[in-house]
């Protein structure tokens, strides 16, 4: 079977056959999953809103540009919609520029060098789920997801340089907490 780029499949949908958008939702489900659920703690909660953004991309496919990356667009509209989902539900968080804004880098020990890969996972999915979700989601867009610095921009609204601090702090802050974890 021949894989069509995105393009191909858009313009399907965009010229009434809408069953080619569930090329679209497979090819992307996984990632924009991925993506809600580093925002959202439950997998109910992240299945829902994975729908309704995929509802929400289907409804505003018309008003996508092509020579804006596809991807990039989808991606953009999954974190609003997460975002604003979490809104509505009104979560607290403080951010963590608060906590960890005063503390230098030297105070904060790399002990993750000495345990396993294996440990490190899981002490990095404790630390992701303390975290605010715009925090938890720049994570993993840069790390996980392997975006750009620019492509988060383009999807958080944030500017360049305002990504590079978050991702800087979000640092500091993951690595003191995980430190934290291997001493306790």
């Amino acid at each position: 079977m021949t894989e069509f780029d995105d393009i191909f499949y858009i313009r399907q949908v965009k010229n009434g056959n809408t069953d080619a958008f569930v090329h679209i939702v497979r090819r992307y489900e996984r990632m924009v999953f991925t993506i809600v659920g580093k925002i959202v703690s439950r997998r109910a909660d992240a299945e829902d809103i994975t729908q309704e953004v995929f509802i929400k991309v289907f409804q505003s496919l018309d008003q996508y540009r092509e020579e804006a990356g596809f991807g990039t667009w989808l991606y953009r509209i999954a974190y609003n919609t997460t975002i604003s989902e979490l809104r509505k539900r009104k979560h607290e968080f403080t951010p963590i520029e608060d906590r960890f804004d005063n503390i230098p880098d030297s105070e904060i020990s790399n002990a993750m060098d000495e345990i396993s890969t294996e440990e490190q996972l899981v002490y990095l999915d404790k630390v992701l789920k303390k975290m605010p979700p715009d925090d938890a989601m720049l994570i993993t867009m840069f790390y996980l997801n392997s975006n750009s610095i620019q492509e988060i921009s383009n999807i958080t609204g944030n500017s360049v340089t305002n990504v590079k601090v978050k991702l800087h702090r979000i640092r500091k802050f993951m690595n003191f907490e995980i430190n934290k974890l291997i001493q306790q």
